[in-house]
């Protein structure tokens, strides 16, 4: 099955525009902030795509990506954060798994 089609191109320009001043900005900035960057550009492509997006991938979206540490707990105690965002990119590799049919139960 085809998958749909879930960002325009004005969207996906936004998200383009997004990470390459972000590459840019972290160039003169310390590396802590490159992580809340990207966790922006995952905020604002999420936000694009969830109403376009299969059931599944809406449920995804609501769900562990909604739960993203927030940027001011970095600082309050990184080893959680490091594991909160552990935790969140277990939940991806779950979907993208489920997604496109590589999990054990799929087979």
């Amino acid at each position: 099955m085809a998958s749909p089609l879930v960002l325009s191109e004005d969207e996906a320009l936004e998200i383009i525009a997004l990470l390459v001043t972000a590459a840019r900005t972290q160039l003169d900035e310390s590396a802590e902030y490159a992580p809340l960057r990207m966790l922006a550009a995952v905020g604002r492509l999420a936000g694009f795509i969830a109403e376009r997006a299969t059931p599944e991938t809406r449920a995804f979206l609501a769900g562990p990506l909604q739960h993203m540490p927030d940027a001011a707990f970095r600082t309050a105690d990184p080893a959680r954060y490091a594991a909160d965002l552990d935790l969140v990119c277990r939940a991806v590799a779950e979907h993208l798994a489920r997604h496109f049919g590589l999990d054990s139960d799929a087979k």
